[in-house]
C-alpha cells in the first residue's frame, strides 16, 4: 500500500513538472517571431518537387543533413506556414523531452533523480528557448534522449527485439537531424560493444550495420 503511494506521488510530480513545462514553453506561443535561422531554414522549402529540395536546398545551401529540412517541407506544405505553425512540433518534442529524460534517470538511477532531471529539463532557459525555435535542437534533443532511452532499455530489460527496432530507428533519426546528434549517435551505438553480452554481439553489430544503410 505505501509502496503505491509512494508511486502515485512521483507520478503526481512528474505531472506537475510537465504542466510547469507547457506553461513556459506555450505561454502565448502564437506571438513568437521566426528568427533569422528559421527564416532562413523556411526560404529553402519553396521549391515545386523533393528532387529539387534535395539538390538545392540542402545539397547546395545547407550544410546540416536532410531530415529538418524535409519535414519542414512537407510540414508547411500541409499546415501553412505561420509562426505558431511551424513552431508547434519541435515544442512539442521539447515538452516531450522532459518525460524522456525522466524515464532514462530512472532506468539508470532512481526516481528522485529523475523528477530533479525532469524539472531541469522543464525549467532551465536553455531548453525551453530552442523549443520555441522550429530547427534541428529541441528535435535533436528528443531524438537522441528516445535512442538512448531504447539503448538502455536493450541491455538493461533482457535484450528485448523490440527495444533494440527502436534504438536503430531513433539512431536513425538522430543522424538525420544534425551533425551533432550524428556523432552522439555514432558515440551510444560503439559504446554499448562494451556492454552488449558476448551471445548478443552478433545482433547488436547488425543493428549498427542497419543504422548506417538507413543513414545512407
Amino acid at each position: 500500500m505505501n509502496r503505491i503511494f509512494v508511486h502515485k506521488s512521483w507520478d503526481l510530480l512528474l505531472l506537475l513538472i510537465v504542466i510547469v513545462a507547457f506553461l513556459l514553453r506555450f505561454w502565448r506561443f502564437t506571438d513568437i517571431p521566426f528568427t533569422f535561422d528559421e527564416l532562413s531554414a523556411m526560404s529553402r522549402t519553396v521549391y515545386d518537387n523533393f528532387r529539387d529540395l534535395i539538390k538545392y536546398g540542402v545539397i547546395e545551401k545547407d550544410t546540416h543533413p536532410a531530415g529538418v529540412q524535409v519535414f519542414m517541407y512537407y510540414w508547411i506544405r500541409m499546415f501553412g506556414e505561420a509562426e505558431w505553425v511551424v513552431k508547434l512540433p519541435f515544442m512539442l518534442m521539447g515538452l516531450a523531452s522532459v518525460w524522456a529524460a525522466y524515464a532514462i534517470a530512472k532506468l539508470w538511477f532512481n526516481a528522485t533523480t529523475a523528477i530533479l532531471t525532469a524539472a531541469c529539463i522543464a525549467t532551465l532557459q536553455l531548453f525551453v528557448l530552442y523549443s520555441q525555435i522550429a530547427r534541428p535542437y529541441a528535435s535533436g534533443l528528443f531524438l537522441t534522449l528516445m535512442m538512448v532511452y531504447f539503448w538502455s532499455r536493450y541491455f538493461l530489460k533482457d535484450y528485448k527485439l523490440t527495444d533494440l527496432v527502436l534504438f536503430i530507428l531513433f539512431a536513425a533519426l538522430s543522424s538525420y537531424n544534425h551533425h551533432f546528434s550524428l556523432l552522439f549517435a555514432a558515440i551510444v551505438g560503439f559504446s554499448g560493444l562494451w556492454f552488449v553480452s558476448k551471445d548478443k554481439r552478433r545482433a547488436y553489430v547488425f543493428a549498427g550495420i542497419a543504422i548506417f544503410i538507413l543513414y545512407i
